[in-house]
Order: structure tokens, then sequence, then C-alpha cells
């Protein structure tokens, strides 16, 4: 199927009735065949749907408008497909395209077609407070559809204005990708046949280049014209994984173009955007309340990103206005409202008045978007600014409203940008960020009073992290419940007594967020020695998402971490008794493989235990061979990520007062008499009996393991520690 511009996906819609269903001859095949094609299918494939026939047909004249027929028919297998299939979509862009739906038909499983009604089709448009969005599509229901039914379709697009004069550009692809909006995921079933054909004048050129695909066109010509023909056969299904790299570097498509060089686009939107450039007071006015002499360049930069960004709201599109038209610099700046290509131009026109330079930069956000250097097209969907200094260069994004500067999101890094320039244009790539630009650092400090043991989590962020976190806490319907899903499980999940954060929609300021947690343990008369422990496995659930993962043998694609990042646990442990000495001291154990690591330095001083703990993330793709090492190094990070640190109460206990007892609980009685007395060989002599007799008894495990930490055999304990868990122990 040929594909112009990217599909875009509407949550919310208003209704519009027009005349859009119109009887047209089909190009795809008969009844007949049809059916035929069905039962090659049910050899060929074992899906819940099957598409057997997939067709276009596009003419091209001279003037690069296109007219196009899409085709599709789907055979649906079982109950599951009736379900996603029951409501069906066509989209297009109504500012350049006009469209129909020609037909739209259930076949029975005894090849009785019944055809849909003129009322059951509607065509939708996007309704977000914030969005003017050119982009539409018609949403129909198929009558009695069943499992073994066929459904065919087909759309007619004509196009009314030329992106740019005389060239014409698009893709082709041949999967059917479905969109399922009530579980937000996607379906994309085998392709039995796919047949596109193009046909353009015949001094056309047409530049051609495959991706993911090895496929060579038929091209037939007459007098005036010449028709390119693909064919494709039996393209496999494809199940959708987590964190698998993007459909577009995975699904086959081959994309075209009549553009021979960059310079094409670069002089077709240079006359689109430098109007929009021309002088006026009020742009030089605001300038000169923005900069300062004494401010750098970089000041400079960032003091226009944060007006925008205060001043200047994003919206989609505007009204009236489509394509990629921007306003005049001074429209946008009297009307405080713009959508990307708008809030570039003002951007450029204000920084203009500091004599920095700065240029509309076009790229496309969807993850794996293809950017050929050798094929010109206008593969792009946002837009925006690249900025030259003296000493540096900057990459400004401001559509996202609690974007900190620069505001570049990470679906756009690493990505290439096509840079509008005085000249021919420039395809340059942003920069990707590594672990040390996106940092999480937790402060956990724990207090005593008298009866019981408190704490306070604190988080300060830097980099895409702290534009997550800041999101996530502005879109929240419920401010305590986000707060808890970030924080609780940083403290054995426990709840939020109180909690403060700072003003998300202010981006000049760093966001913060920070809770306090009362009453987390009692603290009785009884207690002889208070253990302080923690799960770093809470880094991998709070900050990535690494602690649900698949199971090997089904993944089959690569597994991508897109975000990398730091995460500093700066852990506090005061004494709980005064005068109390740390009996025992075990920090996790450092974890260092080829995916991540995780580190820990303790701090012994006279007031507590001061433990700091740094978790590495970096961006990186795990092959799928590689992906079992990783699972497994996943699945051992909790077994490995806990610290133990054992306060003992001042006692005056001696050997000789310590009852002995000769029966094992009377053994654990005075194994812990004799950890509590700071007598720890006699302790490791007294629960090596217990262990000798009875080596599956949790709490004994437990008590060897604080007895060969303290007398300095930490490999041991560590061991000693992993049987009383595997015994199910709680300490």
């Amino acid at each position: 199927m040929v594909l112009r511009g990217i599909i875009t996906i509407f949550l919310g819609f208003f209704c519009l009735s027009l005349p859009v269903f119109a009887q047209t001859t089909s190009i795809g095949p008969s009844v007949e065949e049809l059916l035929v094609k069905r039962e090659l299918a049910t050899k060929s494939f074992s899906s819940s749907a099957i598409i057997l026939s997939r067709r276009g047909e596009l003419t091209i004249d001279k003037n690069g408008f296109e007219k196009s027929h899409f085709y599709n028919a789907i055979y649906i297998v079982d109950e599951t497909a009736v379900k996603d299939y029951s409501k069906l979509t066509s989209a297009f862009n109504s500012y350049y395209q006009e469209k129909q739906i020609d037909f739209a038909r259930v076949i029975t499983p005894d090849g009785k077609v019944i055809e849909m009604q003129e009322d059951a089709i509607t065509l939708v448009s996007s309704n977000n407070d914030d969005y003017f969005d050119e982009g539409k599509q018609y949403e129909f229901a198929l009558p009695q559809l069943k499992a073994g039914s066929i459904i065919e379709y087909q759309a007619t697009t004509q196009q009314i204005k030329p992106y740019i004069d005389k060239e014409w550009f698009s893709s082709i692809s041949f999967h059917f990708v479905k969109f399922l909006p009530s579980v937000n995921w996607l379906r994309i079933d085998p392709v039995l046949e796919t047949i596109n054909t193009i046909t353009l004048p015949k001094e056309t050129d047409l530049a051609i280049v495959n991706h993911n695909i090895e496929i060579t066109p038929e091209v037939t010509q007459n007098a005036n014209s010449k028709t390119y023909k693909w064919q494709s056969k039996n393209q496999p299904g494809l199940v959708l994984e987590m964190e698998m790299p993007s459909l577009d570097d995975i699904l086959p498509s081959v994309h075209l173009s009549t553009m021979k060089q960059w310079s094409t686009v670069n002089n077709w939107f240079n006359e689109l955007y430098l109007p929009t450039q021309k002088a006026d007071s009020s742009v030089e006015a605001l300038a000169a309340t923005i900069f300062k002499p004494e401010m750098t360049e970089f000041e400079k930069v960032k003091g226009v990103f944060e007006y925008i960004q205060k001043n200047v709201r994003y919206i989609g599109a505007h009204v009236n206005r489509g394509g990629y038209q921007p306003h005049l610099a001074s429209e946008v700046l009297s009307q405080a409202y713009g959508d990307c290509k708008d809030q570039t131009v003002l951007i450029i026109a204000l920084l203009k008045q500091a004599d920095i330079k700065a240029y509309p930069a076009m790229i496309n956000t969807y993850p794996g978007a293809k950017f050929n250097d050798d094929l010109p097209m206008l593969n792009f969907d946002h837009m925006i600014t690249y900025v030259e200094t003296k000493t540096d260069n900057y990459w400004l994004d401001t559509s996202g409203q609690t974007g900190t500067f620069p505001g570049i999101s990470l679906n756009l890094e690493d990505k290439k940008a096509f840079v509008v320039t005085e000249k021919s244009g420039e395809i340059l790539t942003l920069p990707a960020t590594t672990s040390a630009d996106n940092i999480a650092t937790v402060n956990i400090d724990f207090s005593v009073d008298e009866t019981a043991l408190n704490a306070r989590v604190s988080l300060d962020l830097v980099g895409h992290v702290e534009t997550n976190l800041r999101n996530f806490m502005q879109f929240s319907p419920n401010a305590l419940s986000a707060a808890e899903q970030i924080i609780s499980p940083l403290l054995f999940n426990k709840r939020i007594s109180d909690f403060e954060n700072s003003d998300p929609l202010d981006i000049a300021k760093p966001f913060t967020i920070s809770a306090n947690f009362n009453d987390v343990v009692e603290i009785t008369p009884e207690i002889d020695n208070f253990s302080y422990s923690y799960d770093f496995s809470a880094i991998l659930s709070v900050f990535t998402s690494l602690n649900n993962l698949a199971p090997v043998a089904s993944r089959q694609f690569d597994f991508s971490i897109l975000q990398p990042i730091t995460v500093v646990i700066n852990s506090y442990y005061p004494q709980i008794w005064s005068g109390a000495k740390v009996g025992f001291s075990q920090p996790a154990k450092n974890i260092e493989n080829k995916f991540f690591e995780l580190t820990h330095k303790v701090d012994e001083k006279s007031d507590g235990v001061y433990l700091t703990s740094t978790f590495v993330l970096p961006k990186q793709v795990i092959k799928v061979e590689d992906y079992a090492d990783f699972y497994q190094q996943v699945n051992d990070f909790s077994g490995h990520s806990q610290s133990l640190f054992v306060y003992q109460k001042p006692t005056k206990l001696s050997v000789g007062n310590i009852a002995v007892g000769s029966d094992t609980a009377g053994k654990i009685q005075q194994t812990k008499s004799l950890l509590e007395s700071s007598q720890f060989d006699e302790a490791l002599v007294a629960i090596q009996e217990v262990i000798a007799s009875d080596d599956s008894n949790g709490e004994a495990q437990y008590l060897l393991g604080l007895a060969l930490g303290f007398t300095g055999d930490d490999e041991n304990s560590e061991l000693a520690f992993e049987r009383a868990e595997q015994l199910g122990y709680q300490f």
C-alpha cells in the first residue's frame, strides 16, 4: 500500500456528516478469487487474521498531483479477529487531499456479499483543546462480521494541493498495521499478496530506495507514461514485544521520490519561511526585554527558549491555515500561540536581534522513521530550531510544555534532521544523551524518635528522568497516588505520610519531590539489636522497565534500552540507641556486567552509617542472542542487591551470665545473647552446633550469617543469608 506522510492516531473525535460513500469498481480480486485465496492462506499461515490481498493503484500527473485507489481484503479466522477488526479506519490529510470510501463489505463463509450501509461510516477529526489537526479519518463498522468471513474495502484519494510544486514522493508498505485502541496496541497479520502500481509521465524520473526488502519493480511504458509494479507474496505477520526495535526497522518498505537534490526541499521551504522574518517593532521590543548586555550567548538562547515555553502556547495547527506555511513571527507573538513551525520562526526572529544564527530544522518524531541522505522527500512531522553560537550549537524544541532547556525529547535523540539554510540545506544528526546526562539522586534519611523509626525520601532529577517524572506528576489526576507510585517502592512500599513537590509547570526550576514516612518501624524496649536492610531492586521498578521481562523462550527481537540513566541512592542509617555500635555491616554486592552496574560505598561515622549506591544503565540494544544472559543478570539483581547493617544495644552481659540451652531454641537464644554482647567467636560456635543438627532452620542460617560476618568471613556470611532467605526467613 502506498502511504503519504505519517500515520496519526487520534485520541478524541467529533463527527462530521458528509457524503463519503460511493460505489466504485474494485481493483481487488473477485469474490470467487478471494475464496480461493482464503483456502491458500489457511494452508500458508496459522493466524487469527490474514490479509488476503493488499493493492494500490496510483497515477501521478505532470504537476506531481496523485490520484490513488487503495484496496484491502482481510480473512477473519476467529473471534479475536472479529473483535479487533470490527471497526476500520482510513486516514488522510484534509488540507492536501480529498478522500472517499468506494465500498466496504463482508463476504460470508459461503460467499454471500453483505454491503455496508452508507450511515455506517463517519468522518472524524481530532478534538483536543490544543490541536486543530488537518489529519482526518473515516471510521466504519462492517455488518454481520463473524469468524470465517472476509472483509474487503476500497478508498479513493485525490490530491488537491501541491506539497512541493511539480514534485512527488511517497512510500509503499507491505503490511496492514491495525491499531487496537482498547489496549493501546497494534496487530500486524500475515499478508498473502500485495500488488502496487504507480503510473507517471514518461519523462519523470523516479528514485527508489528499498528498506528491509529486496524487490525490483516491473516497468512498462507507452508513448506518454510509464508504470512501475511491485508484487510481494507471503509476508509473515509480526507479534509485537515490549522494548523491541521500531517497526520501520523491521517491516519492509519502498521509498520513492521525483526530487534529485535536497536543495529542492530547502528552496521550497525558504519561500514559505523567509517572509516570516519581516522586521517588526514588537519583536524588537521583546528582544530588548529578554537580552541584557551582561548575558552570554548561552544565556540569551536559554532566555528565548524559556520565554516561548512560558508565553507562546503550543497547538497542533492553526485554524484555516494548513500545510507547511508558518505565520509571521510578529503574528505568533501577538497571538501568543502557534504550532511547531510558528514557534520556530519566532525563536529565529528573536535570536536574530542578538546576532545569533538560527535555522528551521525538519524532523520525523516517529521511532525508526527512515531518512535517506540520497532520497529527498518530506517525510517529516515536526519542526525544531537549530542554533549556532560562537562557542556551541543547540537544538531547541519548545512544543513540550514541561520540557526543560533545550527541550529535546528522548525520541529525537540521534535522529537526522534537515536544516533549512540560506543555500542548499544541511543534513545533521541530533546528539544523544548518556547515563551521565540523566540522573536521579534519591536521598533516604532515617530518623529515630523514642519509639519509632521515621524516614524522609527526596528526589533530585536531571535530564529525561526529570522531564518524565515532571510530566507524570503534572498530568496525574491524583497527586498523592502519583507520588506514592514514584516514592513508595523506594521505601518498602510503605504509605506516604505527607509529600511535597515543586511546580511541574515552572521549567526554570528543577523539578523535585519528597515525602515523609512516619512510624516505619516500632522500636520497643525488648529489642536488643536493630537491623537496617535495603533492597536496591526497587531501582528497576521505579526508573526502568526491566522488572517485568518477557521469558527468554518467547523473545523474538532485540531488546532496546532507549533511556540511559544513572540512579544515585544516598542512605543514612542513624544509631538507634545512644552509644550503639554497628555490630555487622554488609552492603549489597557490587554488580558489574556488560549491561549495567551497581556499586556501593560505605562510610561509618560516629552518628551512623552513610551508604552511597550508584546504578548505571547505558543506552544499548541487546541482541536477541544475548537476551538470555541479560535476562539472567536482571533476575539475579534482586538476589544480590540487599544491604544489611545491624546496630547492637549497649550491654554489660558477660560470658558467665549468658544462659546456655541444650535444645535448638536454647542454642538460638544463646547465640543471640552472645552476638548482643559482641562475643562473636563464641556465637559462631553456638550456632554452628544448631546448623549441624538442623541446617533447614531459617533463623539459624540468618544468625550464622551474622556470626560469620562479625568474624570476617563475608563470603560465607552472604551464602548463609541467601540460604535463610531461601528457607523463607524474613529479615
